[in-house]
């Protein structure tokens, strides 16, 4: 009698130890293209008990990884990076559909519109500018994409090559967006004359810029750009004529060992203390009208341009083509 009692309770610690770790949750696996996340895993561990394991990758990579372990996932969330690689995640079958609840906050341009992935912030493209150089240059700083076009600003603009980077190809698509191809392409002729070559990263022209090496850098997140150089004599524009923004998402992986973990992430991702949190681990602008902290710009104040990803991502060859024809100089 003994024997069998003392077996019976084994079996039940044997199950107890045999169980997830959190209970209401488990542990969540992550693919991550997102500054800082180890801040995101902990405090989102935190909130909600679920402990966060992450690699960190880029997005092409990401999607390769997704591909090849398709019968077989190894992770249960896919965490920032460029929407035009969930736009194909989701094409390839790989991504599972999700609606959060915190999603009617979102924009519908800044969210797949069957729930496959959705915003968690928003990637501008704006204007660093060098205030020292611009004025011994006698230039004023730009305000207007149209302004950057002025031969006084020849060779004093620093971009990077649309080939490499992904914010050159964005703010030049942008504008064929914005402008329509006709003047959109009218434009580019005009600035990229003032641009003496391209940088193969779209990091470089800021850094540039806060060097002092050029008066006007075009980047991604400016601000961003500012708050890690407090004392650099730079300011941030995002231009009145429209300021080109993307979305970058999250997705449920198909396949998830997790599925109710990865939603309640999804979930506190685009919670009001889940948007301070990702602002605190990379400033972008938020993707919900959560108060930006300090050095983030007000999504209300600027004239966003939603970026049609699916019509440029078709025409990106077409697009590079015409680029390089028209500006040899620059190849």
């Amino acid at each position: 009698m003994r024997k069998t009692a003392y077996s019976c309770l084994l079996a039940i610690l044997l199950l107890v130890l045999a169980a997830p770790a959190f209970a209401d949750g488990g542990t969540l696996s992550m693919y991550v293209a997102y500054g800082k996340p180890e801040l995101i895993a902990s405090e989102f561990e935190k909130a909600s008990g679920i402990k966060v394991e992450f690699l960190p990758m880029s997005s092409g990579e990401v999607l390769t990884r997704l591909k090849a372990e398709q019968a077989n996932p190894r992770t249960d969330i896919w965490f920032g990076g460029g929407s035009d690689a969930f736009i194909q995640a989701k094409e390839d079958g790989l991504l599972l559909p999700y609606v959060s609840p915190n999603a009617e906050r979102v924009k519908e341009a800044f969210k797949d519109a069957e729930g496959y992935w959705t915003a968690v912030s928003v990637v501008v493209v704006g204007l660093l500018a060098n205030t020292e150089r611009l004025a011994s240059k006698g230039l004023p700083v730009p305000q207007t994409w149209a302004e950057l076009a002025d031969p006084a600003f020849k060779n004093e603009v620093i971009a990077s090559n649309p080939r490499t980077s992904g914010t050159a190809y964005t703010s030049i698509s942008g504008m064929l967006q914005l402008l329509g191809e006709e003047k959109g392409w009218a434009y580019l002729d005009a600035l990229y004359a003032n641009v003496p070559f391209l940088e193969k990263s779209g990091s470089t022209p800021g850094t540039k810029t806060v060097q002092g090496e050029f008066s006007v850098g075009i980047v991604p997140d400016p601000h961003s750009i500012k708050i890690n150089n407090p004392d650099a004599p730079v300011v941030t524009v995002f231009p009145k004529d429209g300021t080109l923004a993307w979305p970058a998402p999250a997705a449920i992986v198909k396949g998830t060992k997790n599925p109710e973990g990865a939603k309640k992430f999804i979930d506190w991702a685009l919670s009001p203390e889940g948007q301070k949190v990702l602002m605190l681990a990379t400033p972008r602008v938020p993707v919900t009208d959560v108060e930006p902290i300090e050095g983030v710009p007000d999504p209300k104040a600027l004239d966003l341009v939603p970026y049609d990803h699916v019509r440029w991502g078709a025409e990106r060859e077409a697009v590079l083509e015409e680029f390089s024809a028209r500006y040899p100089h620059l190849n």
